[in-house]
């Protein structure tokens, strides 16, 4: 069964648009993985197969390299998985379904990494980005109100107060409005200062 006919079994669909988006990287390398991890997914069953699912895994690597948060842990992790794509695919068919599954293991590390660095968002509609001007309105990752703090879906810890701490460590100054100042009565304002 070739790699197309993997995904048709599976029900993958390719986006229409050729936008390269983190979201849009992160989906197709995730259905990718899906065909190479899933116990209910098809075992492939020429060296072609492997080697396409191979160049995918691979091309998705590729993709996810500039959207890697610029965290020691995520380059570490990115590291990683672009030296074992490097290393060359063993000749035995089973070896390299091994390898394969491996390498599939590694591009699903990377994204979990990504996620909790909060490069990823599984929400709909996405969450905004640590770097947009409303990144507060990102959803809850971890919460905790006992301790006045959260951690948010794109990786800003967000304290009570509205202040908020970025991924790349850049402190905005909390952003809650003045208060309503009283109101002035018509005798008071009439007096002269």
């Amino acid at each position: 069964m070739s790699l197309t006919g993997l995904g048709r079994v599976l029900g993958v669909r390719r986006p229409a648009t050729a936008t390269n988006s983190p979201r849009l990287v992160v989906v197709s390398a995730r259905e990718t993985v899906a065909l190479v991890l899933n116990e209910d997914s098809p075992v492939p069953e020429s060296d072609r197969d492997v080697d396409d699912l191979m160049l995918r895994l691979r091309g998705h690597l590729m993709q996810l390299g500039p959207a890697t948060p610029d965290r020691q842990s995520s380059l570490a992790t990115l590291k990683a998985a672009q030296a074992f794509a490097g290393k060359e695919v063993p000749d035995d068919c089973l070896q390299a379904r091994v390898h394969l599954r491996r390498l599939a293991l590694a591009v699903q590390e990377l994204i979990t990494e990504m996620r909790q660095a909060g490069a990823v968002c599984d929400h709909q509609p996405e969450c905004p980005s640590a770097d947009a001007e409303d990144r507060q309105a990102a959803r809850v990752r971890v919460g905790h109100p006992e301790a006045g703090w959260s951690v948010l879906c794109n990786g800003v810890l967000t304290f009570d107060d509205t202040g908020c701490l970025t991924p790349d460590n850049v402190i905005v100054a909390p952003q809650r409005p003045l208060p309503p100042r009283p109101p002035v009565s018509a005798a008071a304002a009439a007096r002269p200062r």
